[in-house]
Parts: structure tokens; sequence; C-alpha cells
């Protein structure tokens, strides 16, 4: 397999996952702004969407979108751990996972689309902490370890990486205490660590 990403990206999730299930697969860096490939190819060639990740299952199968592809990959956990098979297990993760994707991923994404008048970015702002006070509430109430249950799963790296961005806006991350408590727990995965350090945003 090889993953299309670009450092600190969405994509960074199914980095993250493609290491937890401990196959070999090949990375390939995409500028996003050339849409040019680190090997000098056209990106739209490949995804014609123009955005990571892409996940080249065999040469000419592309996967895009991550609420196919996080799920794709941790079904091929060989500890059977990452996601449910069936049922109500596996929906409660599909559904962090279209939720994070439809709201918190969209409401992050309006500050890396260009300038932001101050009237802007604090109505961003606030977007942004209505969602993850939802989350944050969601997370305290609950007896699960990690999102869906008491294993790290798709869920929790995605919630990861897109809070990660909070470090790149200027935004307070320290009220959601139980957000940051699950933080904690996902940056100390090696996955995690491996995932960060190959893409240049960790030493």
């Amino acid at each position: 397999m090889k993953l299309y990403y670009s450092p600190g990206a969405c994509s960074l999730a199914a980095h993250i996952i493609l290491n937890e299930i401990n196959v070999d697969f090949d990375l390939e860096r995409v500028d996003l702004k050339t849409h040019k490939t680190e090997k000098g190819h056209d990106y739209y060639e490949i995804n014609p969407k123009g955005y990571v990740p892409a996940l080249e299952i065999n040469p000419g199968l592309i996967l895009t979108e991550n609420v196919a592809i996080l799920p794709f990959l941790a079904q091929h956990d060989p500890k059977q751990d990452l996601i449910p098979p069936s049922g109500m297990g596996r929906a409660k993760v599909l559904e962090w996972l279209g939720y994070l994707n439809s709201e918190l991923h969209d409401a992050y994404a309006v500050f890396f689309g260009g300038q932001l008048t101050d009237d802007e970015k604090n109505k961003a702002y606030a977007e942004i902490d209505r969602l993850l006070s939802y989350i944050d509430k969601t997370i305290g109430e609950s007896d699960n370890e990690y999102l869906v249950d008491d294993n790290f799963g798709p869920a929790d790296a995605y919630l990861f990486v897109l809070t990660n961005w909070s470090n790149h806006i200027h935004h307070d991350l320290t009220p959601y205490t139980h957000i940051i408590a699950l933080r904690n727990k996902v940056a100390e995965r090696q996955s995690v660590q491996i995932a960060m350090r190959d893409e240049g945003l960790i030493p």
C-alpha cells in the first residue's frame, strides 16, 4: 500500500493507523499548493479531488476520504482491537468519523482557506469551541477509555490529528480537559510517535 500525505494534514490519521496494523507501506508526500508529489507526479491524476489522504491499495486502486480509509485500514488489525467487526460498536465508530469529518474538520479548515478578518476568526473560533464542548462533555460522561470503547481506534486518531491543528491557529485547548487527557494518551502510542517523526512534526 502507499499513502499520499501532507505533513500534519488529516492524512496523518491514516498514517497512524497504518503503523498500528503493522503492514508494509510506502509514503509519498504531496505539495497541496502545486499538487505535485515528491516524485514529480501530478497529484490530480492520482486523486482528482486534489486533497489528501489517498490510499493506493494496489496499483491503480485508490481509496480516498478518511471516513472510508480509516475503517478499511482498521479492519486489517491482526489483534482485532481497532474497530468492532459489526453491530453497534462499528456503527459508533462510523458515527464519530462522520461527525469529525463533516463538522470538526470543516470548522478547522476555515483557517486554512485564506486570510480571515478578525470577525471571521472570532466566529470560526466560536464554532470550533461549540463542537469541542460537545465532544469534551461526551467523553467526560463516558466510562470508556477511548471515544467508542476501551480500545484505541480510528476515531481517536482522527480527533488527535484535528485538535492538533489548534496549535497552528492559536486556539486554546486547555478548557477541554477530557479531550486533552485523551490526546495525551493517544500521543504516547508508538504508532503516533513514529508517524509524527516520519512527517517531520516532532524531532
